[in-house]
């Protein structure tokens, strides 16, 4: 028999936390994406070069071109720490790395996730109503200086 998880409530609130602070971390991004993203749309519908450099005009040159809050946070990551290459947990896995223990990974959206769940309320049939959501869940990547090679095992060597 298949035991579904149960998170604690003590791992729900940590999340929530998580989720929060990565909410707050992204907020100031919101604006510099936005400005981006229309300086994008005003060049490729041929707008002046002029048009394009006012709205820049208040985007951080190292966030120019960053046209998602992860692109913003990976800059951020980028200064903090010296190292270009991140990656998630897996990708360095099938890269031929592992991550060295104790290291703590840097956080960003991952892609879209989509729920379903009951609302608690019942349809004109007696069915129960399920809404369906897309959220962003937390992904976790790790720069290169966190990871080091797969070793062979030593009967393997040779």
């Amino acid at each position: 028999m298949k035991k579904t998880y149960q998170p604690t409530e003590a791992q729900i609130a940590a999340a929530k936390e998580k989720r929060a602070a990565l909410c707050r971390a992204t907020a100031p991004f919101k604006r510099i994406v936005e400005m981006n993203r229309a300086a994008a749309l005003a060049s490729q519908a041929g707008a002046e070069p002029a048009k394009v450099a006012e709205i820049l005009a208040g985007v951080p040159a190292k966030f120019r071109g960053c046209y998602t809050l992860n692109a913003c946070l990976e800059v951020v990551y980028c200064e903090q720490t010296g190292q270009t290459e991140f990656h998630t947990f897996n990708d360095w896995k099938a890269k031929g790395f592992i991550v060295r223990k104790g290291e703590k990974g840097f956080v960003l959206w991952s892609t879209p996730k989509t729920f379903t769940f009951e609302t608690g309320t019942v349809d004109a049939k007696g069915e129960p109503e399920k809404e369906t959501v897309e959220r962003y869940a937390l992904a976790y990547v790790f720069h290169a200086g966190q990871v080091r090679p797969i070793e062979a095992p030593a009967e393997m060597v040779g």
